[in-house]
Formats: structure tokens, C-alpha cells, sequence
């Protein structure tokens, strides 16, 4: 799934993303986008990487390893 939003605003650390004209608001940490402005229309790609199913069985370390963040990816 594709979701878009546009830049609001930045507020310190955070970036305010406007994901729809319903209201719904994504506050984003500015590290993971450090060259975001104001009115850029920024893309997500969704998806389902591990099911509840699967990640039930996964120790909370491994959980945590999985979801480090990596800017290469």
C-alpha cells in the first residue's frame, strides 16, 4: 500500500506530516528525514513485514533487532 502526505510543518525534532485531507497526522522524527521541508509530499510504501502470527514467537531482542532502524534500506 502507498500512503502520501505533505510536510506541514517542523516542529524541533518532529515532522508534521498531514496524511489526508480527514485529518490524520503522522508525527515523524526529523532524524529519518533530515533534509525535509515544509510542503514536500513525501511517499511511504506499507507493507507487512512479519505477521502477529510469526512475531508472537520472536524473543523481544530479536523483535528490537528486526526493527532497527537502517538508513541503507
Amino acid at each position: 500500500m502507498v500512503v502520501r502526505g505533505v510536510v506541514d510543518r517542523i516542529e524541533g525534532e518532529e515532522i508534521i506530516v498531514l496524511l489526508s485531507d480527514e485529518g490524520i497526522v503522522l508525527h515523524w522524527p526529523r532524524r529519518f528525514l533530515p533534509d525535509v521541508q515544509e510542503n514536500d509530499i513525501l511517499r511511504f510504501d506499507v507493507k507487512m513485514e512479519v505477521p502477529a502470527k510469526e512475531a508472537r514467537k520472536m524473543s523481544p531482542k530479536s523483535l528490537l533487532e528486526r526493527l532497527a532502524w537502517r538508513p541503507d534500506q
